[in-house]
């Protein structure tokens, strides 16, 4: 059982050090930090939320605290992404070319902009009229953060 949290840790470890590397190698824009913008579908977040429950919350827990692998909301993420000036971009390039960790891009398109768009919800971005299309979560320059009340 010890074996087995030690490699847990160091995966979480590994993870977190890649996405803040990753984040840094990137080019952030800044965008300015009024209202949140809505950048994907009521429900695409809610086809998100099933595929990220099946996928990603077994590292990222349930309520995407952080597990084995980094929070993906809260004060955690939140410090990173200002560090890092976290672009949607940065951290969905990395959410598409490097996860799940046991099966990197193993995951059609759609179904990346899917569990983006669950987890910009779970980060107090609202709800549009338009879906969040892989091509847009790639090129967006929209800082992460999380806004008040999630």
């Amino acid at each position: 059982m010890a074996d087995d949290f030690a490699r847990r840790a160091a995966v979480a470890t590994a993870c977190s050090a890649a996405l803040i590397a990753y984040a840094l190698s990137g080019a952030a824009a800044a965008t300015s930090h009024g209202s949140p913008p809505a950048l994907y579908t009521k429900a695409q977040a809610a086809a998100g939320a099933k595929l990220y429950a099946s996928t990603c919350a077994q590292c990222h827990g349930a309520n995407l605290e952080g597990g084995v692998g980094p929070a993906l909301r809260g004060p955690n993420l939140q410090r990173l992404a200002q560090k890092t000036k976290l672009t949607v971009g940065d951290f969905f390039q990395f959410l598409a070319l490097q996860m799940p960790l046991n099966a990197p891009a193993s995951l059609p398109k759609d179904q990346y902009a899917s569990i983006m768009a669950y987890i910009l919800s779970r980060n107090g971005y609202p709800a549009g009229p338009k879906p969040l299309t892989y091509d847009a979560a790639t090129k967006s320059n929209v800082i992460i953060t999380t806004y008040p009340g999630h």
